[in-house]
């Protein structure tokens, strides 16, 4: 029998996983808010900025919840320890470049928004990269896998 054995993992990891779930969840939350309040959430823009914001099209709030679902499907694997979660994190992170891509430079949003716009779509590209790579780290750590489920500090 072929059998792989989870190696322990340290309590940083656990950290880390819960902080992930948690920044997805909250883009889950802003994806709801996009969906279902823009209007709302439109009331402190300018007139340039409420006319790039409507001028998004429907395939890049597709692209938005796929980032957001696959996020959080990643966070949920490093919680059950699988290897699953790094084609998760590789699915949501060329789902973000896509999304901020497209609404940052293509439809104008760092025009509209202004420099400091460039900010939170950078934050975000950085944290999804980083969850991948934290995927990666933890395959490599033998983090994922089989049996054991112990903890070291």
């Amino acid at each position: 029998m072929n059998q792989t054995t989870k190696s322990a993992v340290p309590f940083w990891y656990w950290v880390i996983a819960a902080v992930g779930l948690l920044w997805n969840l909250l883009g889950c939350l802003f994806f709801a808010m996009e969906m279902f309040a823009q209007e709302a959430m439109m009331e402190s823009m300018t007139d340039a900025q409420k006319e790039w914001a409507r001028s998004i099209p429907g395939w890049i709030y597709f692209v938005y919840g796929v980032a957001v679902s696959t996020g959080v499907a990643g966070c949920i694997g490093l919680f059950m320890r699988q290897g699953w979660s790094i084609p998760m994190f590789a699915v949501c992170l060329v789902a973000v470049i896509v999304q901020m891509g497209y609404t940052m430079i293509i439809a104008g949003g760092l025009e509209a928004m202004g420099p400091s716009g460039a900010v939170m779509p950078l934050l975000v590209i950085a944290i999804a990269a980083g969850l991948l790579w934290f995927s990666w780290f933890a395959k490599r750590r033998n983090w994922f896998g089989g049996v054991s489920s112990t903890v070291e500090g």
